[in-house]
């Protein structure tokens, strides 16, 4: 059989698309591992200064780790690209469960409490947007 140079091609992009696809839809690190990074630590502890009656579990997992937590991913706002996780309470997950929207560098956190499904706190002030992505993540 005779090479011919635009025999490959079309496995090649397609192995090429493959490629990018999975690199975008990569899982990103649970809470836990960010939260070893000292730039999210100090932005999650941020969120919480000065709050008050703040959910024991909540101001605490930055240490203890305690809590079911999902992979976080990428989402963009504005043209800029923020990471979201997601932990619940250990056994009461239904009714008590955190988003957290980060800063790509990590640097500011925003986060929004849901309990018992229908009630919520904001914590780091966001605004519409960051507000809307954190809803639109509880909804998922």
């Amino acid at each position: 059989m005779k090479f011919r140079p635009g025999m490959l091609c079309p496995t090649a992009v397609l192995c090429a698309l493959a490629c990018l696809s999975a690199t975008a839809n990569a899982e990103q690190p649970y809470l836990f591992e960010l939260l070893g990074k000292p730039a999210y630590s100090k932005s999650w502890n941020t969120l919480f200064a000065g709050e008050r009656d703040v959910d024991r579990w909540l101001a605490r997992y930055a240490k203890t780790k305690n809590g079911p937590a999902t992979p976080g991913k990428s989402v963009q706002l504005g043209g800029t690209t923020y990471q979201i996780n997601m932990v619940c309470k250990t056994h009461e997950c239904g009714s008590n469960q955190f988003f957290v929207l980060f800063s790509q560098d990590g640097r500011k956190a925003w986060g929004l409490l849901l309990k018992d499904g229908n009630t919520e706190r904001f914590f780091g002030q966001p605004d519409d947007e960051k507000k809307a992505a954190l809803r639109a993540e509880a909804q998922e």
